[in-house]
């Protein structure tokens, strides 16, 4: 693969490895992609040019297979926390409101009065903006002014300031470019000569309504990712998240409340509350009753148990039709059980990634497995090699 250092023999160019999410908010990486323009030394010649070419930069950027973001063309992102609550139900209120904090309402007013004036914008103001980036990725070398972007798992910054791009800045952003465009030839060659696999998608099987408002919350992220707006939110939900580390045990007796009113809540997930109908919440309450779980095939030993919750639940005043409809989802030749099944994946999955969500849901150990249960409540089964035959 090209070498960085045939572009720019004589510059400055760091690696190292960068804070990353845990697997649970891996959606909230910076995408590998991304090339980032940092400057802590308020370099007029370099800015003015990015900010007069920016257009252009970005398109040959992106024919070199790079998301090209300079962060004084950004405002700060508008109301996401739909977003942040999909993908870390954990935040409170409080948190969130972090988000929108005096400092960030301010930047985003300067930059619309600049623009309303046709003033250029200081990119001083920005400052702090670059430097919390820096601190988010775990940066801590002496590069003030340069180019943020990623090499595999590994975090690089090629130095760049007014004193190295005078006289020629139009020939180092040549120079960079080529380099990506480089790289991106030489990934595409090797990943014709691989056969691409499908990946697991976790969300098939959904109902539609779950698959429309998680596509939505996933065009959202994209877009934040896309235009770099994201990395104005990455270091505030960093420092949350490691506020809120020691508060998060979803091995905890009370991980799912069910209310005097058989409300389905979640104490950990900001008393989050799961809405199901009627008989798919006597369906949920039946397996949350039966933590180390029930084989479907024998579901019809649960008619009575059934019948007393969905009575008390549903509040249909027509008896014999409650109970008809118990008795056929109990009948062994029945199949509807997987309908409910279904709706609960899918009313968890609305709600919040599906990295959470599949602790909450019915399933089974394997796919196609007769034998489901709530995972996440599930008594942990310890061998005792006393009572090995």
């Amino acid at each position: 693969m090209a070498n960085l250092q045939d572009y720019f023999a004589n510059l400055r160019i760091e690696k190292f490895d960068s804070f990353k999410f845990n697997n649970s908010l891996s959606s909230f990486n910076i995408e590998q992609n991304a090339i980032i323009f940092f400057d802590l030394e308020n370099n007029p010649e370099i800015n003015k040019y990015i900010k007069n070419q920016y257009s252009v930069l970005n398109k040959k950027f992106a024919e070199g297979g790079k998301n090209f973001i300079y962060l004084s063309n950004l405002g700060y992102p508008k109301d996401i926390r739909s977003l942040l609550k999909f993908y870390s139900p954990y935040l409170s209120a409080t948190d969130l409101k972090q988000f929108y904090s005096e400092k960030h309402i301010a930047l985003t007013f300067t930059k619309q009065i600049t623009e309303l004036f046709n003033e250029e914008p200081d990119v001083s103001s920005f400052l702090s903006e670059y430097q919390s980036i820096l601190d988010y990725i775990g940066y801590t070398g002496n590069i003030k002014c340069g180019f943020l972007f990623f090499d595999n798992d590994t975090t690089l910054i090629l130095e760049c300031n007014d004193f190295v791009v005078t006289g020629n800045t139009e020939v180092f952003f040549n120079d960079l470019i080529a380099f990506f465009k480089h790289v991106k030839g030489e990934i595409e060659e090797s990943d014709s000569m691989i056969g691409n696999t499908q990946a697991y998608d976790p969300y098939e099987n959904l109902d539609e309504d779950a698959k429309e408002k998680i596509r939505g919350i996933q065009i959202q992220l994209r877009e934040l990712k896309d235009s770099g707006q994201l990395l104005f939110a990455l270091p505030i939900l960093k420092d949350i998240l490691n506020n809120e580390a020691n508060k998060i045990n979803l091995d905890s007796t009370n991980t799912i409340a069910i209310s005097y009113d058989y409300r389905i809540v979640l104490p950990h997930f900001d008393n989050l509350e799961i809405q199901l109908s009627h008989l798919t919440k006597a369906v949920y309450i039946l397996f949350y009753n039966n933590p180390y779980g029930i084989n479907i095939k024998e579901l019809y030993n649960y008619k009575k148990e059934l019948e007393n919750l969905y009575s008390k639940i549903s509040n249909q005043l027509d008896y014999d039709k409650m109970m008809q409809s118990v008795e056929d989802l109990v009948k062994p030749e029945s199949k509807a059980i997987y309908t409910h099944i279904s709706r609960i994946k899918s009313a968890f999955y609305k709600q919040m990634d599906f990295v959470y969500a599949k602790n909450f849901i019915v399933a089974g150990g394997t796919f196609g497995d007769d034998f489901k249960y709530i995972s996440i409540i599930r008594p942990k089964i310890v061998y005792d090699p006393e009572f090995d035959d």
